[in-house]
């Protein structure tokens, strides 16, 4: 039997934090990933839209409702489980 080589792990990505919600709605118009991690966020706090406009609008709605820094902590919150593709 040949001898086998490790497979290479696919190298995650470090994507930084983000500060505020139109910042991450500005990333998602251009990127695909940003684009999940805006919508995944949405859906996290009981939104079901799948659409970036939808998602911004949830979460800016619950944002005026608590307040904004908690959303902006929740958005983080979920970047680790966001896929890569």
């Amino acid at each position: 039997m040949p001898p086998t080589t490790p497979k290479a792990k696919a190298k995650k990505i470090k994507h930084k934090k983000i500060q505020c919600i139109n910042e991450l709605y500005n990333l998602a118009l251009t990127s695909d990933f940003h684009k999940r991690w805006l919508i995944m966020a949405s859906n996290n706090l009981g939104g079901a839209k799948q659409d970036v406009e939808g998602a911004k609008r949830w979460l800016e709605i619950n944002a005026m409702e608590t307040d904004e820094e908690g959303v902006v902590d929740e958005i983080n919150f979920v970047l680790d489980i966001v896929p890569e593709d």
